[in-house]
């Protein structure tokens, strides 16, 4: 017997339910994309992971992948190791595995902030849950560490999104089971409308206010700014839907 070759997804194949490992490069002075070459042994073939660029070396977690190789056979796995890709050297590099990990996810989100990576929540479906919690992991040390903010935080959700501004990171929707039948659509899902912010650097303000909401303390001898301030920290803050007239 002849070894076989390992399956493999080539172009033509990519619309035929096939997961992908490739990386392309795009050059923002012609927009003209191209297929890099890599060495290296490359991270899983995969989809719904993400692909955080820190200095110059990109970091790959999660996502989902299958046990037997690049097509679906409804063998889902999800990967909680990092794969570094170095943008130098177009190589993939070996990671030592780490004693605290994630649980593996997709559809989380991840950025970076002060050179290292943090991941928030995301969903893994052969769990079947959804998460809300928050790691960070540090590229020198190669170690991963869960973070507990504090305040009030997003329940459990996937798809959400995050940006970056300044000390903050600003999260807005995202997707959580229904709480109750028929409010979500046909797979019990429903989307979020609300906005959390996560600040990096709170000041003494911003403090003070955290711990009036943390211990319920009495509001009623403070300024009307800062009234106003802690109750729209503790109000549901989401996008109101378009009301629609009697004539359509």
């Amino acid at each position: 017997m002849t070894p076989r070759e390992p399956a493999t997804c080539s172009m033509p194949l990519m619309s035929a339910d096939c997961f992908s490992n490739d990386i392309h490069k795009l050059d923002t002075t012609n927009m003209m994309w191209t297929l890099i070459s890599a060495k290296g042994t490359p991270a899983r073939w995969r989809d719904f992971h993400s692909a955080t660029i820190i200095g110059t070396k990109m970091y790959v977690f999660g996502g989902r992948a299958d046990r037997f190789g690049p097509f679906h056979s409804n063998n889902e796995i999800y990967c909680n190791r990092i794969k570094v890709f170095d943008t130098e050297t177009n190589s993939w590099l070996d990671s030592p595995p780490t004693p605290v990990l994630p649980e593996g996810r997709r559809s989380h989100s991840a950025f970076s902030y002060n050179g290292e990576l943090y991941v928030f929540g995301g969903y893994n479906a052969r769990l079947n849950r959804h998460f809300h919690d928050l790691w960070k992991f540090n590229p020198v040390s190669l170690s991963w560490r869960k973070i507990e903010p504090k305040g009030k935080g997003p329940c459990p959700r996937r798809r959400q999104c995050c940006c970056r501004v300044g000390d903050k990171i600003i999260l807005f929707g995202g997707t959580s089971p229904s709480p109750e039948e028929g409010m979500g659509d046909e797979f019990d899902l429903m989307d979020h409308s609300d906005l959390y912010i996560l600040d990096f650097s709170p000041s003494l303000k911003t403090l003070c206010k955290l711990a009036v909401i943390q211990y319920s303390l009495d509001q009623s001898c403070l300024p009307h700014d800062i009234r106003w301030e802690l109750s729209a920290m503790t109000t549901n803050s989401t996008i109101s839907r378009p009301i629609v007239s009697s004539q359509g």
